[in-house]
């Protein structure tokens, strides 16, 4: 059996490729985590581990087969496509649906997945491509035109993670290293002088010492004639003489090296391994010169057995003229040639959905049957539970064929089973050594206690025996005893007594030989006395039993001594087993607390999907009477991340004037208006009342037993500014105007039990749990307002004549307010949504530096003018956007302060205050940073050489396209120069995207694609032709050219997405990015606010038998607000601490009462199921410290746990 396989290899990435490419091609980056917020480790730890968010708001199946439906306020639903892609640097990257992000987990994350996150969110996943000849180096291309980035994954050797720009200068990598390069290669030899090229921050990636990568692949037509070398090239004769000429060096060298090592002076401790002069024929494959190494072992071994020869033949000079003769290798090129490019081809074919395959060994099955009923009442539901994993592959090789093994409907979907289950199989492993810890350490208590036992049983049996043999043979012992004292008293030397004793024994003196052996130090002597009580031969002599008795007493004193002796002992054998029997039990109890702790942490062990936390349970949480989300910072680095990105427009910040007070945000409901826009709904006053009544509570106020009141503002009254000569610290803010301070809150707070529903029935079963009916009647109000709005503005209106285009819409009105990333697809106007029906395309836009404000940064606007094209006057109909009023007293204040400063004042300003960081990106047009210092010779030709081999020019790759396809693509970038001339623009478009283009398979969806861009470009503004032919081809490739033409041209040659279902892919994103807390706005309208109470409204505190339930969440909160839920206990300020309260709380929840119902009790213990299953250290975050139980029952559960208290002391 073959051993555990922990990592890629080339044709797992090759048909990992092929299958990204298949599902997720066009998918936007919501967001990227470490592995360890998503409860996700790799091989040793969970550094190198990222999980990508992946979704495609235009709707569909996800990649994974499962669809996320969310509903919306007009009773439909919206779909999108989803995924999670797994990447560990030097292992994996696959698609996963096994993660569970930790709500108690408030770290911040690393910098380098805030780095991808600056760079990658809101960008598209345009291709994936394995570097080299199926090399383990994968490329992530990210976006297009100026915005393309991309993402290399090393899966060899330490591995790394390396972002870099369009031009692959690297921006951010997981590990700095160097190359030793001798003679633009690499060279590890030592003693040789070598160069370094450095893989570090401002370089170009050296693709070429990466991968097998070189500069003669650039004159080579395709891939296929590039593998077409070595052994695959090769007569049967050359492939022998190749092999001998390889076997030849091998023997040399091993017989230089090993005569060195015989020869060396002086001899080490440790004898060095010889080389051995053999060499396999899987290890003679595999050699670099034989063009057929990029197989990988296990596609070589295929090809050797499908051969009929054996992989492990053993190989040298002398024995390959008959071992494997030039006959012999016929069959073996051919099956190296034929089978391995049709195993290859399965893989790397885009529309091969092929199969994935898991290989395991059965585990041996236990030899108790209490153990199995004890396993199988613990254990979860793992199918794989017996089953050891060992390999994971996209094809099902010959030497696999015998071997068992799991299908899985593609290699994704095995990949992700594989690794899942191989971390639950390390925990289970971690708790099953744990388990026979417990176990052995146990048994060990039990063998000494006997042992114990044992010791004072023989040494009572050996007094009582000697006891019963003196007064059995007590004349013979006196009269030893008056012999021994006699010669004592007559002074007789002690030397002189023993040869006495030997003289009289040899003189067979019956008296004499009962001595054994004189002890007289200490006044003792040993008397051999036959046991004739147990003498049953009597043909034989009785058995004698060795006693030592003391000269000073007589027969019967020490037969009685011996008695006496007897009686303490089983008097000390009755008082060991009483502690004995205390000490065990005691060691039992805590043996089964370990055992019951290690089969609770292998029950806790899940190889299903686990549930992705909320973005509020990282923070202090409760949803409120009338379902309105409050959220509390637990420290100051959470209150600083709440203002400055939960915080939106129209909610309300709460605090109060005393320490410790949590900065608390009251999230406000928003509603969708008819024109597509949201609009604030004002807040319950019972909601702030709850929220006060929260932040008072999670004060020095609770400890301190203190009643006193919060105050609440408006956002806008928050403001990090400080005054002047002032210094806010983290998590403080300055609050302007009046405050809006709250009724006295009492100190009563109760922690509780939310469940998720599961599906709209049960949702809609709860839809009046939490109904706010004050804010009902505020809605109708709006509505009504909208609508008699809307009937004024009617006759107003004029509809423009048929395919005549409204001029405002051809103007894309965007402004950015922070420097998070590139904009997203969701924030440009109508016009440009045909490009965007397509590809939905990064636009490409110049970010200008404005006058700094007053908090000390600048301003940024986007210009989305094209490249080369001479900006269009405004049209009279359209007015200038109006600033918001904050925006305006900044930009006044702005231009009064820094009104002395002309362009070039304001330019050495700004490169001042960057650093001269500002002068770099103009020159290197805003992709990278660069060194200040000259690279090296060698750093400059790896770097010119990667830029060759993978930044290719648009214009011939163009050239390489039928001349149809290129005039039509040419009407799209045609440019005008001066009067009269014109010119093609073939940077618009970025090589790989042409390239794409290319391969399609049939020049009728090629010319498709191209029409339609065209009709697009005539139609509307395109921004980003990269992005719109991108989109074209996907969709192409999806549906056919025949739904493509059905969707191009329609009456008057122009079809575009309808404003309802440009506004649900909006808000679908927008949905999407709220999951985590990132509020998407476009501009200062609040377009882009989600509503929470979509989410909400699928947490329940009261569930019903008729109910699907998911999982279960803990919530703290003011216990009116639980006064409905179903699991509540009431907290009042007290002394027991956060995790003793938690599980007094936990245990008051698991109680089963008496006298229901059956229907009701399975009801419950799904709930409870629900409730065992999340994890303790959630409970304990909930919970707030120093608390009193005082629900019903809670003094009962303290007498409860004080009795099992003083068992154990006992």
């Amino acid at each position: 059996m073959s051993a555990r396989k922990t990592r890629f290899d080339g044709l797992d990435v090759a048909s990992m490729c092929s299958h990204l490419k298949r599902t997720m091609m066009g998918f936007k980056l919501a967001n990227i985590y470490d592995g360890s917020s998503l409860g996700v480790s790799g091989g040793s730890d969970s550094k190198g581990v990222y999980m990508f968010k992946l979704a495609d708001p235009s709707g569909g199946s996800a990649a994974t087969g499962k669809s996320n439906t969310s509903s919306t306020e007009d009773g439909g639903e919206a779909e999108s496509k989803r995924a999670m892609l797994l990447i560990e640097s030097g292992v994996r990257f696959h698609p996963t649906t096994h993660f569970s992000q930790s709500s108690s987990s408030s770290a911040m994350p690393s910098p380098f997945a805030m780095k991808l996150r600056k760079h990658l969110r809101n960008l598209r996943l345009e291709n994936v491509t394995q570097l080299g000849n199926l090399d383990r180096v994968v490329d992530f291309r990210f976006g297009s035109g100026s915005y393309t980035h991309h993402l290399i994954l090393e899966l060899y050797s330490q591995g790394n993670l390396v972002l870099t720009d369009g031009e692959y200068r690297i921006l951010a990598l997981l590990r700095t290293h160097e190359y030793e390069v001798k003679d633009g290669k690499k060279d590890e030899r030592e003693g040789v002088e070598k160069e370094e090229v450095k893989v570090r921050v401002g370089n170009v990636y050296p693709v070429t010492l990466a991968t097998t990568l070189s500069m003669d692949d650039r004159t080579e037509n395709s891939g296929e004639d590039g593998n077409k070398s070595g052994l695959l090239s090769m007569s049967a004769e050359n492939a022998f003489e190749w092999a001998k000429s390889e076997l030849v060096a091998t023997q040399q060298r091993a017989r230089t090296v090993n005569s060195q090592q015989h020869g060396g002076k002086g001899k080490k401790k440790g004898k060095k391994k010889q080389l051995d002069e053999n060499l396999v024929l899987k290890a003679l494959l595999l050699r670099p010169g034989s063009g057929v190494y990029h197989y990988g072992p296990s596609l070589v071994e295929h090809c050797i057995l499908f051969a009929g020869l054996e992989p492990t033949l053993k190989l040298n000079a002398d024995n390959i003229e008959y071992t494997l003769p030039s006959g012999s290798w016929g069959d073996l090129l051919e099956s190296l040639r034929d089978e391995g490019s049709v195993v290859l081809g399965n893989l790397q074919s885009p529309d091969s959905a092929g199969s994935g395959y898991i290989l395991y060994k059965p585990k041996e099955t236990k030899e108790s049957l209490q153990e199995q009923k004890n396993d199988a009442q613990t254990a979860p539901q793992n199918p794989h539970s017996d089953k050891t994993l060992l390999e994971f592959q996209p094809h099902l090789l010959i030497q696999h064929k015998n071997q068992p093994h799991l299908t899985y409907s593609t290699f994704a979907t095995a990949t992700d089973e594989f690794f899942s289950n191989l971390s639950s199989q390390k925990a289970a492993a971690r708790a099953d050594a744990a388990e026979s810890a417990a176990r052995e350490r146990l048994a060990k208590i039990h063998a000494d206690q006997a042992r114990r036992v044992d010791g004072l049983v023989r040494e009572q049996d050996k007094f009582r025996d000697a006891a019963r043999l003196v007064e059995l043979h007590a004349d013979d012992v006196d009269r030893a005893l008056g012999v021994i004292n006699g010669a004592l008293q007559s002074g007789m030397d002690w030397d002189q007594l023993e040869q006495l004793v030997t003289v009289e024994q040899g003189n067979e003196n019956p008296i004499a030989l009962l001595i054994h052996k004189l002890v007289l130090d200490k006044d003792e002597i040993m008397l051999a006395l036959p046991d004739i009580d147990n003498w049953e031969d009597e043909s034989e002599a009785p058995p004698i039993v060795i006693v030592t008795v003391n000269i000073k007493e007589s027969a019967h004193g020490n037969a009685r001594a011996k008695y006496a002796v007897y009686r303490a002992s089983k008097e000390k054998e009755r008082k060991t087993i009483e502690a004995s029997e205390t000490a065990l039990k005691a060691a039992e109890a805590k043996a089964k607390q370990q055992l019951a702790e290690a089969q609770k942490r292998k029950a806790r062990i899940q190889v299903l999907p686990q549930r992705k936390s909320y973005w509020f349970e990282k923070f202090a949480w409760f949803i409120t009477s009338d379902n309105y989300l409050v959220v509390a910072g637990k420290d100051a680095q959470q209150n600083e991340q709440l203002v400055k990105r939960y915080l939106r427009p129209g909610d309300a910040y709460l605090h109060a004037e005393i320490h410790g007070a949590a900065t608390c945000v009251l999230r406000a409901k928003r509603r969708r208006r008819k024109d597509g826009k949201t609009q604030v709904m004002p807040l319950s006053d019972q909601a702030l009342r709850e929220a006060g009544t929260f932040t008072i509570c999670r004060s020095s106020a609770w400890s301190s037993k203190m009643v006193t009141s919060a105050y609440w503002v408006e956002s806008h009254q928050v403001s990090k500014t400080a005054p002047t000569g002032e210094y806010l610290t983290v998590g403080s803010f300055m609050i302007r105007g009046r405050k809006n301070f709250l009724p006295a809150s009492t100190l009563e707070m109760g922690v509780g039990v939310l469940f998720r529903l599961g599906d709209d029935v049960s949702v809609a079963r709860h839809a009046n749990e939490r109904r706010d009916f004050a804010l009902l009647e505020q809605a109708q109000i709006l509505a009504d307002e909208e609508e008699r709005e809307t009937e004024r503005k009617t006759p107003e209106t004029a509809e423009p004549a048929k395919g005549e285009v409204d001029a405002s819409s051809e103007i894309i009105k965007l402004s950015i307010d922070d420097d998070s990333g590139p904009p997203s697809h969701a924030e440009t106007s109508d016009s440009e949504e045909p490009a965007d029906e397509e590809g939905e395309g990064a636009m490409s836009g110049q970010v200008e530096e404005a006058e700094p404000t007053e908090d000390g940064g600048a301003e940024k606007s986007v210009s989305f003018e094209p490249d080369a094209t001479p900006q269009q006057p405004k049209s009279p109909s359209q007015k200038p956007k109006e600033l918001a009023r904050g925006k305006r007293s900044k930009n006044k204040r702005a231009k009064k302060k820094y009104k002395e400063q002309d362009d070039e004042d304001r330019a050495l300003a700004m490169m001042a205050l960057h650093g001269g960081e500002s002068s770099k990106r103009k020159k290197g047009k805003g992709k990278g940073s660069k060194i200040a210092s000259e690279d090296s010779e060698m750093q400059q030709k790896a770097a010119s050489e990667t830029v060759a081999l993978l930044v290719k020019e648009s214009k011939k790759v163009a050239e390489n396209l039928d001349e149809g396809v290129k005039k039509i693509l040419a009407q799209c970038v045609t440019v005008k120069v001066t009067k009269g001339s014109e010119s093609v623009r073939w940077d618009k478009f970025d090589a790989e995207v042409l390239e794409q283009l290319g391969e399609m398979e049939t020049l009728e969806e090629q010319i498709a694609a191209s029409r339609r861009l065209l009709d697009l470009s005539n139609s509307t503004r395109v921004d980003n032709y990269s992005a719109s032919l991108a989109g074209i081809i996907r969709t192409i490739k999806k549906h056919g050219v025949v739904f493509q033409s059905s969707t191009a041209v329609s009456g008057d040659g122009k079809q575009r997405k309808s404003k309802a279902e440009k506004q649900a892919e909006k808000e679908a994103w927008q949905e999407i990015l709220a999951e985590d807390g990132i509020v998407d706005t476009d501009g200062d309208d609040l377009d882009g606010a989600v509503d929470d109470t979509a989410e909400l409204a699928k947490l329940t505190g009261k569930p019903v038998g008729q109910d699907l339930l998911l999982h279960a969440l803990p919530v703290v909160a003011p216990y009116n607000v639980l006064s409905q839920y179903k699991y509540r206990v009431k907290l009042t300020p007290g002394s027991v601490k956060r995790g003793k309260a938690s599980k007094q709380s936990v245990e008051m929840f698991l109680h089963n009462e008496g006298g229901k119902k059956s229907q009701v009790d399975e009801t419950k213990k799904r709930e409870q199921a629900l409730i065992k299953l999340v994890n303790e250290n959630e409970w304990v975050q909930a919970m707030i410290g120093e608390v009193r139980i005082t629900s019903a029952g809670a003094s009962k559960m303290q007498k409860k746990q004080k009795g099992k208290g003083k068992g154990k002391k006992r």
